[in-house]
């Protein structure tokens, strides 16, 4: 092969995002057929992706981190039709179908799949929102684990073995070290708020030796944990946070982060001051900034809006057909409005797979379509896929009003799932 074949610009297929759904898509194109001999350029700004249902297991030690990464570079590249490019997207120009990178590069494709997610930030209202602790992106992640070992460690050499994911457990140790415990507030009381408080609140039975139990806060701005789930599982959860040591702030607002203390605001009632030596914000994501220099239909929230067939440019008559968005970034827009999401991963494997036949039923026709665009199938709108809620040393099975609380069937079923996904791809 050439240097001038092997270049991006020449790519059938770019990528841009190699998370759940980017990966997947480069996995069904490398088992269709006709995707096989396409050639694939996916571009990310990290060669490697934690599994992010389980990151908050990882964070305190209870999996081992090396052991829940999967290696997404060395995935792609071990065909040599399929080239890795790290770095960041900072523009698209859909004409030419070229995007631009913050290194200056520009790569090419005749088909481009944007599947650059979403991010986990506080909103700007938030005084201080700048001191919450990122953990669900891998370089976040390791600064994280970090500050959490640094904090309820006696030393560095904790701090090391945590990261690292080697560091022994004791059970029933508690002890503590000398002076208060350490607080930390997590703000948010959906799914991610709910399972990070409750590993959180599990430290003070189960943690790394050495380490302290810290008091564990959990602050919701709504009435109950886990609103878009059913009342019942909201109300298990609390049940296990509560038996689990952690505190309950529900119908309260986190407005301020400062020095040592966190501001809280219930309804009708004035703000106090508690004491907050580390915040992790969890209570909803935004999209990723990228998708603001991309010269794409967005929402009216800053999504990229797309059609049932995931097209960007979902016009009766299609003028672009070869740009399509998937996963997180992406939301749905029909005759009858906006499609829900679930922004679960799951989801972002069904687009894929969309993506990969539709995608593949263009490749068969000439570029420029001199016989018309053909038809593609729309994606079907799933509303609901049962849900695994771990919460601590419980975990619930939630489907509509079905609750059912197993833990030890449902703990173990979702790491399972866990060790198959990195399998499937390495």
């Amino acid at each position: 092969m050439s240097e001038e074949t092997h270049d991006a610009a020449t790519a059938d297929v770019l990528i841009l995002g190699a998370s759940f759904a980017g990966i997947e898509l480069v996995h069904q194109l490398r088992r269709s057929a006709r995707g096989r001999g396409l050639k694939i350029v996916v571009v990310d700004r990290q060669a490697e992706h934690p599994y992010i249902p389980l990151v908050q297991e990882r964070l305190v030690g209870r999996i081992d981190p090396g052991t829940s990464v999967l290696p997404t570079r060395r995935s792609v590249e071990k065909r040599p039709e399929a080239r890795y490019v790290i770095g960041d997207v900072i523009g698209l120009d859909p004409d030419r179908k070229e995007v631009t990178l913050a290194s200056g590069e520009r790569l090419r494709g005749r088909f481009i799949v944007v599947a650059l997610g979403s991010v986990l930030a506080p909103p700007a209202a938030i005084e201080g929102a700048e001191r919450f602790v990122g953990y669900k992106f891998e370089g976040e992640f390791a600064s994280a684990a970090e500050q959490l070992a640094a904090l309820l460690g006696p030393d560095g050499e904790t701090t090391r073995r945590v990261s690292s994911g080697d560091g022994p457990y004791r059970e029933g140790e508690a002890r503590g070290l000398a002076g208060e415990r350490p607080t930390i507030v997590v703000a948010g009381g959906g799914i991610s708020g709910v399972e990070l408080a409750g590993d959180l609140g599990r430290l003070a039975r189960v943690r790394p030796a050495g380490w302290r139990a810290p008091r564990v806060v959990l602050v919701h701005s709504g009435p109950r944990l886990l609103p878009h789930l059913c009342q019942r599982a909201g109300h298990k959860a609390e049940q296990h946070l509560r038996a689990q040591g952690v505190e309950l702030r529900l119908n309260t607002r986190l407005t301020r982060l400062a020095a040592g203390t966190a501001t809280l605001r219930p309804p009708g009632a004035d703000a106090t001051d508690v004491p907050c030596d580390m915040a992790f914000w969890t209570g909803g994501v935004r999209p990723a900034p990228a998708l603001a220099g991309l010269s794409l239909p967005r929402t009216a929230d800053g999504w990229l809006a797309v059609g049932p067939t995931l097209q960007c440019f979902a016009t009766p008559k299609p003028t672009r057909p070869d740009i399509f968005a998937i996963g997180d970034a992406a939301r749905v827009q029909s005759a009858t409005g906006e499609w829900p999401t679930m922004q679960r991963a799951i989801e972002c494997l069904w687009q894929a797979w969309l993506t990969t036949d539709n995608l593949t039923r263009l490749a068969r026709e000439a570029p420029g379509y001199p016989h018309g665009v053909p038809p593609l199938r729309p994606h079907t709108l799933r509303e609901d896929f049962p849900h695994g809620v771990s919460i601590g040393d419980a975990s619930l099975v939630v489907y509509g009003r079905l609750v059912v609380d197993f833990a030890a069937v449902n703990i173990w079923f979702r790491r399972f799932l866990m060790k198959m996904y990195i399998r499937r791809y390495r």
